[in-house]
């Protein structure tokens, strides 16, 4: 189901002349190829965008906006990610807040759009609050 949404590779065979397994095999290649040069970007919080500096900065940014605290520097987002009934398992995976089964994540989103930190996938029925509960705090670099 990776990257599946809005199309599947079926829905687009016909504009890029080439049958699934060939778009299947150049996708992957190409997820391969990003991941292996953006890797450290996607495992590690040792980031510039990251620094005390730059949490600072979005901190500010957020508080001339008008938010009452001054050290808020991003925000909590939840996803819910709908996906086809399965055959076992529909009560944990069905969310009764959108009448889907789904999958839900959690990221902190800061101000310039990045995502700085993303937790998930967990069962549909899962509340926000308590995602933040099982989530482990990951210290950031001093």
């Amino acid at each position: 189901m990776k990257l599946a949404y809005p199309y599947r590779y079926g829905d687009i065979v016909h504009h890029l002349a080439r049958p699934v397994p060939h778009l299947s095999i150049i996708m992957n290649l190409v997820i391969n190829k990003i991941y292996g040069k953006f890797a450290n970007g996607l495992t590690s919080m040792d980031q510039p965008w990251l620094s005390r500096e730059s949490l600072r900065m979005y901190a500010d940014a957020i508080h001339a906006k008008g938010a009452a605290l001054d050290n808020c520097w991003g925000f909590v987002d939840g996803t819910v990610r709908a996906i086809c009934r399965p055959k076992v398992n529909q009560r944990v995976l069905y969310n009764g807040h959108k009448r889907v089964h789904s999958l839900k994540s959690q990221s902190v989103v800061v101000p310039n759009g990045l995502i700085a930190n993303l937790f998930g996938p967990v069962e549909g029925r899962r509340h926000d609050a308590a995602m933040l509960v099982i989530i482990k705090p990951t210290k950031l670099s001093p």
